[in-house]
């Protein structure tokens, strides 16, 4: 009976904190005031405020080393958490560059990692000979390992990292950056869960609607309206 009351106590811990307890997130618009909204390839705010609510406490530090516009960075402020920003280009004054690959930072320092992979070459973000997406696929992924080989290295015993990334469609074939990405991640860390981030307006789809789907059709895939977030930790 004490452990039943125990398990309705922190369910109420979760729901007041308004966390998602199930492993569909459907957020519809933006949240406002993180990062940029126009800055191309960014991650919705709610995203990143569930994984730190979830995998996080107050006074502890995060990582993003793909900070991108500073999502992460504005999130963290707002949850009265510490957030250390690294990007190959750096966008703001507070992200500092660094390739993801070879970090400044003290092994076991970082009590949680959130990082929102490049979805391939679909943006190139940077004229940086190390940027992931100017990368072929071969060496995308041989890259992705080295960064999550440093990861490991810096992040805390128990502590968790948690990788947001979609599947791309290249020449008529769909390309499994998501499975790829799990099975990498697998070989450093240990799976704990995954939700899957809707993405039905997503800017592609709003910039060239049925264009995309008729060539999807031509070669009798399906469109990736989703996105999936890998909860990994560290024993």
């Amino acid at each position: 009976m004490k452990n039943q009351e125990a398990k309705f106590k922190k369910l109420k811990e979760l729901e007041d904190k308004k966390i998602e307890l199930s492993s569909v997130w459907n957020f519809g618009k933006r949240g406002k005031g993180f990062g940029s909204h126009i800055f191309h390839g960014n991650c919705i705010p709610q995203v990143v405020e569930q994984c730190i609510l979830r995998y996080s406490k107050m006074g502890d530090v995060i990582l993003d080393s793909m900070a991108g516009s500073g999502t992460t960075l504005d999130v963290a402020k707002n949850l009265n958490r510490k957030c250390l920003a690294f990007d190959i280009n750096p966008t703001r004054r507070e992200i500092r560059k660094a390739d993801s690959e070879h970090l400044p930072l003290k092994d076991n320092s970082i009590s949680m990692i959130f990082i929102h992979l490049p979805y391939w070459n679909m943006v190139k973000y940077s004229d940086e000979k190390e940027d992931l997406s100017r990368k072929n696929l071969k060496e995308f992924f041989e890259k992705l390992e080295r960064i999550f080989l440093e990861l490991r290295r810096i992040l805390k015993k128990e502590g968790h990292i948690c990788v947001l990334v979609g599947d791309k469609i290249k020449d008529g074939r769909n390309i499994p950056l998501c499975f790829e990405t799990y099975n990498l991640m697998s070989k450093y860390f240990t799976y704990q869960d995954y939700a899957v981030k809707i993405t039905i307006n997503s800017n592609s789809v709003i910039n060239r609607g049925r264009v995309i789907l008729a060539e999807l059709a031509w070669n009798n895939l399906l469109k990736p309206t989703h996105d999936l977030l890998f909860v990994f930790r560290k024993n």
